[in-house]
């Protein structure tokens, strides 16, 4: 169960935003260095040969999105390489994708994605409801984005490169088109998409609070609101939040622990629900997770109040109240949701591990206390490559459904591992 806490809003009045904790924008600078030498530079490389024959019709052309996709150790002692691919359409007719499998380079299947599970991982480019929904056809002429997850025992079985092979079917072409759409085919398996393994490994970090129940809701690695945060920035499309997580605090101890028709958690509160300070997560100090140097912060908007967004947010505001740490070259710990006027740091402080740099709060794009938190490779946490990171311990509670803790799930002490969606957690100490 996804419970909601962020609701779409317009960027730049047209594509809304699918998660909270956004702020700016930043264009792509493409630097091209002149050559001031009188040397002349090396050959243009040579144009490849000309076919000698027309290929096949190509209805499905696959292709990988950048970055390439660095492996993360999760909460399930499992390596997981998350990444996405990108599917157009170039039939005049529907499709329906009925398979993916990931390919190594001599063939050998590595993973397999079948329905209904090929439709739980698609998102149409261009539909930005929330949460995403997932899409069961993929229209003439669009394009859908492929939410994968590979999983392997350990990082010495991740291959250096995969490939892919996608089988769909068509339905009948529309009506009102040319004699030449007979020659798209009924059913198509095509292979492409070449994705590899990015260099560098995930950044291990300290926890962003203490105390126990924090539950990973819209985390790695299924289709969630921050897996659905595609948006094309810089002219390209970005997965600004792969691994972010919101952490909401529950007490498995409330029962019930979900409302059963709107399918919303009961346990994040005590009390009156239209108070803030009833959630339990409210007010909960922040950590830094590393040494590290501020480089932005806010702290006077208002909170909003709980099952309601704020109007009128800008861009700028939809991370609400936040702090944005340096933790090295490239590296950046974002926070989101704080409570007004918590922020106990200020631009250019220098920080400790595990020193308390604000308090938890629901300002901003927000319907409950959260917090939204993710790493990323520079201080725009929309524009931003969002970075894979690791919590050096925390204690695994569980996995969670809408009736509480899964009887039976895996529990226990992890080191290095990324929280994945669905888990509940204790981190660091408890009260």
């Amino acid at each position: 169960m996804s419970p909601r806490v962020s609701r779409p809003l317009p960027l730049l009045g047209a594509a809304p935003l699918l998660t909270a904790g956004l702020v700016g924008l930043v264009g792509l600078i493409l630097a091209l260095a002149a050559c001031t030498s009188a040397t002349p530079g090396p050959p243009a490389p040579a144009a490849p040969p000309p076919p000698t024959a027309d290929g096949g019709i190509t209805p499905l052309v696959i292709s990988a999105l950048a970055p390439d996709p660095i492996p993360v150790r999760g909460s399930d002692d499992r390596v997981h390489v998350s990444y996405e691919l990108q599917v157009l359409n170039t039939a005049p007719k529907d499709a329906t994708i009925t398979r993916v499998e990931t390919l190594a380079e001599d063939g050998r299947v590595l993973a397999t994605v079948a329905s209904p599970e090929v439709v739980a991982r698609s998102l149409i480019v261009g539909d930005y409801q929330l949460p995403p929904v997932p899409a069961a056809t993929v229209p003439a002429g669009r394009t859908v984005l492929l939410i994968l997850d590979d999983v392997y025992a350990d990082r010495a079985a991740v291959p250096a490169a995969v490939t892919h092979r996608v089988e769909a079917r068509f339905a009948p072409p529309a009506t009102a088109q040319a004699e030449f759409a007979g020659n798209f085919p009924e059913h198509a398996e095509q292979v492409g998409g070449v994705v590899r393994t990015g260099a560098g490994e995930p950044v291990v970090i300290g926890p962003p609070m203490n105390g126990t129940g924090w539950w990973a809701v819209n985390a790695c690695c299924e289709l969630s609101a921050h897996r659905g945060a595609m948006i094309a920035l810089g002219g390209r499309i970005n997965g600004a939040e792969r691994y972010a997580i919101d952490w909401l605090q529950v007490d498995f101890a409330i029962t019930p622990f979900a409302d059963p028709v709107a399918g919303l958690p009961l346990a994040s509160a005590r009390g009156d629900r239209t108070r803030n300070e009833s959630y339990l997560a409210y007010g909960e100090p922040l950590l830094a997770v590393a040494d590290a140097t501020v480089v932005a912060v806010v702290s006077g908007m208002p909170d909003a109040p709980p099952g309601t967004v704020l109007p009128g947010l800008t861009v700028a505001q939809l991370g609400g109240n936040h702090v944005t740490l340096q933790l090295g070259p490239g590296r950046y710990a974002f926070y989101a949701h704080l409570k007004p006027g918590s922020a106990t740091v200020r631009v250019g402080d220098r920080v400790t591990r595990g020193q308390e740099i604000g308090r938890l709060g629901n300002s901003g794009n927000t319907t409950q206390p959260h917090l939204h938190f993710h790493l990323m490779n520079s201080p725009q946490p929309l524009t931003g490559v969002n970075l894979p990171f690791e919590i050096d311990r925390f204690e695994l509670q569980g996995t969670v459904d809408q009736n509480g803790l899964v009887a039976g799930s895996p529990r226990g002490p992890r080191t290095d591992a990324l929280p994945l969606i669905s888990t509940a957690i204790t981190l660091g100490r408890t009260r």
